[in-house]
């Protein structure tokens, strides 16, 4: 299986497969296959990298930049992301229940709200979790490291 540098010179230029493909002269799908991993011949690479404005040999990824590695603060940084992704996630489907509890219980049984019962209650897992999320983000873990090298230090 062959790697090319293609997708993040695409999306350096913020093109999609498909900008590319057809600023390239290629078809969608050739783009795709070549981005999965497909071996290309060299008049498609040579198309690829006109388009891009590298040379070809540009395009050929080298093993250390293949398997580049992220720094603690990207990892950091994309952790966090991916948590702020789901609380929003959750908020959505909060809502969107939300709303059909308080719609079912409106049109059931409107003298009693059983449904703001439910909804508390999911209201209270959602602060929680954006509490944790957007306010301690990384209390715990940093308390760890220092209690770590704290007790690393003591040893003889």
């Amino acid at each position: 299986m062959q790697k090319y540098r293609i997708r993040p010179l695409r999306l350096e230029k913020g093109w999609s497969q498909e900008q590319l493909a057809t600023i390239a002269g290629l078809s969608t799908r050739t783009v795709q296959r070549i981005e999965n991993g497909e071996q290309a011949s060299l008049e498609t690479l040579t198309a690829i990298a006109a388009a891009l404005g590298v040379q070809v040999s540009d395009l050929n990824a080298q093993p250390q930049q293949a398997m580049e590695e992220e720094t603690p603060d990207e990892q950091r940084i994309r952790r966090q992301v991916a948590a702020e992704g789901k609380l929003l996630s959750m908020a959505v489907r909060f809502a969107v229940i939300g709303v059909m509890l308080f719609a079912i219980n409106w049109f059931t049984h409107p003298q009693y709200l059983w449904s703001l019962w439910a909804i508390g209650g999911m209201s209270l897992a959602l602060v929680m979790r954006a509490v944790r999320t957007l306010l301690l983000r990384n209390v715990f873990s940093r308390w760890q490291e220092q209690r770590l090298a704290h007790k690393l230090r003591r040893l003889p």
